[in-house]
């Protein structure tokens, strides 16, 4: 019987019903009532009752875990939450610089606070030479970490960190601790160096991945993670099982299987955890490796299902809120998948290829088609509800692209090794290394491109496909067909039906006169117009969220059929307008930008665009007098702002007309340039507004409302610290007699149907 499996099962269920259903108050309750039950069932003395025991005081020891560390975490944080205090932390990390400010994790020290880990904002730069293990003094505004852009926030309470604090005085240096615990962070340091110093720069943010984890250089290449995103390849930069695999058969390769190797290649595997910064699919990863190492040194036998449940306990006993962290949840459930359904695929499609040479060749591809595939039926669920988007051809990447990931992370340390000795030696190695990073960036985009390849859970009959999907498999799995034959038909009906649904919603689109859908993009605005076979946007930005403007634009046209933008039209360059284009470029095409003349003037904004724009072939039109465009079967007319306006003034605005429905969009443009634009141009009977402003009290004025006739308004609008939008906006537009007063903030994306 897996006694440590049950317990530990018992104890992390306990623990993920207390992170997302149970309120935290029924826990002590809760908890007593299952070690209390335990200890009566375990009186009773029957052998067929041992599991029951060991579930209930699993279950009774998850739920008092849970609750001690809420009270010793958030409930703390929450009581300084507000609070401005002198703070004694020791740094943990080194810090990370930005373009304004420098952010570090530290651990608060103060005798009269709770030892928490903080994250530090000083927009003094004065953090950016520490190093950690440097003890620092400082006042700081405290605030909890659990919220950020109005609104519920996990990510790092799950990484173990309660607060939040930006420096409102000096830095103080003070003692420095030469602690071994910060000897992996200085280890990571110095390894990013060397790969920084010998590898190329066009392949420097993949090592840097591939190797400790670090991801941040990766997300701001936005072609190269849009391209590993859509291919369903970022798991490699991700440190997992796949890694420490790699590291321990490169040990052996050079050490051999001996006991004194096996010891030494366990030390390395957590060595190399800690230094690639211990996250839950990297623990997890090093508890498994670590359990499959030892098992033979005390003559015992690997139990993968022991080793996986007592990896996930041990990850929530140290951190219960871990459960919350997507990187957890995609790597037990990949493992899972693996130990559950891997074998099996690979033995179903290897018992007719004969043994031999043929055998041996199809070996390594199928055992790497099998993976993959016991992957996605565990992962996909959660990769939807997480991302909104799945990839489908994740084991085509995975078989063409393995083999390559496996030389480059063993290479990678190698050059990094010979560069300590000898530089120019590692610099040759790594240069050698790059062309199969090369072959893996060619990869990825590759198969990107292929279309239907990713599928987006934006729209109804994309979610509805999903679950019939899994229904089919159930269903078929109950009956008496063959093994083969109970895949291979609900996978027919699935891509059948796949294609049904993707072009049953790509017609009803088309079928109609159009299509208006005004996006959630936080702080900002994107409005797609979607007519006949075209659509067009009218910009693509936003603030205060955590998701691309890009992203969301492209996941709404691709859901509905439309895979290319006939025309981008930018009301002006504010960050909160065009922030999202480099992700669009990247993820969808775009023919045509169309921007006001005045910001031909160069500018950094400017620049940028115009190399995005340049390095995808999107063409840009600078517009000096008004402008009569059609889109399918939308008609925009574009008016051009006044000679000489400045700011928010200048911007493009447009009239946009489905048959006989009109919209208005104005951009930022104040009243002044609100009554201008109806001094040129009278503007009546319309039915839709796109609030201006966002909502500010400086926008929609009565003069406009009352000139336009329009009913309906919808306003782009997110977390924001300027009141947006205004008590005076919302009361103007009553007043007007608008019906229906649409905000992205609280209705999310709006999407309505014209004809």
């Amino acid at each position: 019987m897996r006694k440590l499996a049950i317990t530990a099962l018992a104890f992390s269920a306990a623990v993920f019903l207390a992170n997302f259903i149970l309120p935290t108050v029924w826990l002590p309750v809760l908890a007593a009532l299952s070690l209390t039950a335990s200890a009566a069932v375990s009186t009773l003395r029957r052998r067929w009752l041992r599991a029951a025991v060991l579930a209930l005081m699993g279950f009774g020891l998850g739920m008092s875990c849970f609750y001690v560390h809420y009270r010793l975490t958030t409930e703390k944080a929450q009581q300084l939450d507000g609070e401005t205090r002198e703070i004694i932390a020791v740094l943990a990390d080194y810090p990370q610089v930005y373009e304004r400010y420098t952010r570090a994790e530290v651990q608060i020290q103060n005798p009269d606070l709770p030892k928490l880990k903080m994250l530090v904002y000083d927009y003094s730069m004065a953090l950016s030479g520490y190093e950690p293990g440097r003890q620092i003094r400082f006042e700081a505004k405290l605030s909890r970490a659990d919220r950020l852009y109005g609104g519920s926030y996990d990510y790092y309470n799950t990484r173990g960190i309660y607060l939040k604090g930006t420096a409102k005085s000096e830095i103080t240096a003070l003692s420095r601790s030469h602690s071994p615990r910060f000897l992996p962070r200085r280890i990571s340091h110095r390894l990013a160096s060397y790969i920084d110093d010998v590898f190329p720069e066009d392949t420097r943010s993949f090592m840097r991945g591939l190797l400790l984890g670090d991801k941040s250089d990766l997300y701001q290449d936005s072609g190269l993670y849009a391209s590993m995103s859509r291919a369903g390849f970022m798991h490699v930069v991700a440190v997992s099982g796949m890694h420490v695999a790699f590291l321990v058969s490169f040990v052996q390769l050079l050490l051999g299987k001996r006991r004194g190797s096996t010891v030494f290649c366990i030390a390395l595997v957590w060595l190399f955890v800690l230094t690639a910064g211990s996250s839950p699919s990297a623990v997890r990863a090093g508890v498994m490796q670590s359990f499959l190492l030892f098992a033979p040194l005390v003559n015992r036998e690997n139990d993968p299902v022991t080793s996986l449940s007592a990896a996930l306990a041990l990850l929530l006993l140290f951190n219960p809120y871990a459960a919350a962290s997507v990187s957890l949840q995609l790597s037990f459930a990949a493992v899972a998948g693996i130990l559950c359904l891997g074998e099996r695929i690979h033995d179903r499609l290897m018992e007719r290829v004969p043994e031999g040479k043929a055998s041996r060749i199809l070996h390594g591809p199928v055992s790497i088609l099998a993976s993959s595939l016991g992957v996605m039926v565990f992962t996909v669920p959660l990769t939807a509800i997480h991302f909104g988007y799945v990839s489908l051809l994740s084991p085509i990447t995975n078989i063409l692209g393995l083999w390559a990931v496996s030389l480059c992370f063993c290479g990678g340390f190698a050059a990094c090794a010979a560069a300590i000795v000898y530089k120019p030696i590692g610099a040759g190695l790594a240069w050698l290394i790059s062309w199969l990073v090369r072959y893996l960036m060619l990869l990825v985009k590759a198969v990107a491109s292929i279309p239907f390849g990713v599928v987006y859970f934006q729209h109804w009959t994309s979610i509805s496909w999903l679950v019939l999907c899994y229904l089919l498999f159930f269903a078929f799995s109950l009956t008496r067909l063959s093994v083969r034959r109970k895949v291979l038909y609900p996978l027919l009906l699935s891509a059948f039906l796949l294609a049904a649904s993707s072009l049953g919603t790509s017609l009803a689109y088309r079928s109609r006169l159009g299509t208006i859908g005004v996006l959630d993009v936080g702080q900002g605005q994107c409005i797609a117009v979607l007519s006949g076979k075209e659509a067009a946007l009218i910009d693509c930005g936003g603030l205060g969220t955590l998701d691309d403007a890009g992203e969301i634009a492209a996941a709404f046209l691709n859901s509905r059929g439309y895979r290319t933008v006939k025309a981008l039209l930018l009301t002006h360059l504010d960050t909160d307008h065009i922030n999202g284009i480099p992700m669009l470029l990247e993820l969808i095409r775009v023919e045509t930008i169309l921007l006001p003349a005045e910001t031909e003037t160069e500018n950094e904004a400017l620049e940028q665009l115009r190399s995005e724009a340049e390095r995808h072939g999107t063409r840009l039109v600078f517009l000096n007098a008004d402008e009569e465009l059609t889109v399918g079967g939308a008609v925009f007319r574009i008016f051009v702002p006044e000679p000489g306006s400045e700011g928010n003034d200048a911007c493009l605005s447009a009239v946009v007309t489905l048959g006989d429905y009109d919209m208005l969009v104005t951009g930022d443009m104040s009243l002044t340039a609100e009554a201008a634009l109806l001094q040129r141009h009278p503007l009546q009977d319309l039915e839709l507004l796109i609030v201006g402003h966002h909502g500010s009290r400086l926008a929609c004025g009565e003069e406009l409302l009352g000139s336009i006739g329009a009913r309906t308004a919808a306003i782009s609008v997110g977390y924001n610290n300027y009141g947006q939008p205004a008590p005076e906006t919302l009361a103007r537009l009553q007043a007007a007699g608008y019906e229906k007063i649409y905000r992205t903030d609280l209705d999310g994306t709006v999407e309505l149907r014209i004809g």
